[in-house]
């Protein structure tokens, strides 16, 4: 299933899709190979455009009418950066586009989970001066391992060398990140092993954020 891009020929990952990603997994880096293959978590963060515009519209007035030059003032991007990042946003129902204008959908499900996660990652106390979602997106070897963790195993433990066999992250980045999913409540530390929490509530609002990606996307692509 391409993803909603004009110019992206990367392919969602799906059930259908997961084993060609590990398939390309024996060849390249596993984290490669995920991005080849991007979950919706892993495709709508990887994008520093796309990841920043919509951080911004989390906290947007839904009976305003946003312009480009408002849209790159919000999300600290310039106008060209916002114009890649909008179209994207239109197809998932993050926004809609009137009269050379843009207005957020307010009860499209892509924003709503997006506004979960973010509260849910700021209920634990973990972020300072920014939003739970760009807290928990930003770094791209977080995002790896959280992207790892849709599909994780909740009765199998790992330790940090699993994490990065099964990630591609590197081991530095696993050792020096892994705690923050700790923190986040993603997983539980027995002695130098982790388990998944699978009813942890940022956890439970990175899949249905996936979820309303990947719906959304089957939604432009079958109208």
């Amino acid at each position: 299933m391409s993803l909603p891009t004009t110019d992206d020929d990367r392919q969602l990952r799906t059930t259908d899709t997961e084993p060609d990603m590990w398939e390309l997994a024996d060849d390249r880096d596993v984290s490669e190979a995920r991005r080849a293959y991007p979950s919706g978590w892993l495709w709508l963060t990887g994008t520093e455009s796309v990841r920043a515009l919509l951080d911004a519209l989390l906290d947007a007035d839904p009976t305003a009418r946003y312009g480009t030059d408002d849209l790159a003032d919000a999300a600290d991007r310039s106008p060209d950066e916002v114009e890649t990042a909008v179209d994207p946003l239109i197809s998932l129902g993050v926004l809609f586009a009137e009269d050379g204008t843009y207005r957020v959908n307010d009860h499209g499900v892509v924003l709503h989970a997006a506004r979960q996660l973010s509260e849910a990652v700021e209920a634990t106390g973990a972020p300072g001066d920014e939003s739970g979602f760009e807290y928990l997106a930003r770094l791209e070897s977080v995002r790896v391992m959280v992207d790892a963790m849709l599909s994780a195993d909740p009765d199998r433990t790992l330790t940090q060398e699993d994490l990065h066999r099964l990630t591609g992250v590197s081991r530095k980045a696993v050792w020096l990140h892994v705690e923050k999913l700790v923190d986040l409540g993603v997983l539980e530390q027995t002695g130098d092993e982790y388990a998944l929490v699978p009813d942890g509530p940022v956890l439970r609002w990175v899949q249905s954020l996936d979820a309303a990606v990947v719906g959304a996307t089957l939604a432009t692509s079958h109208p």
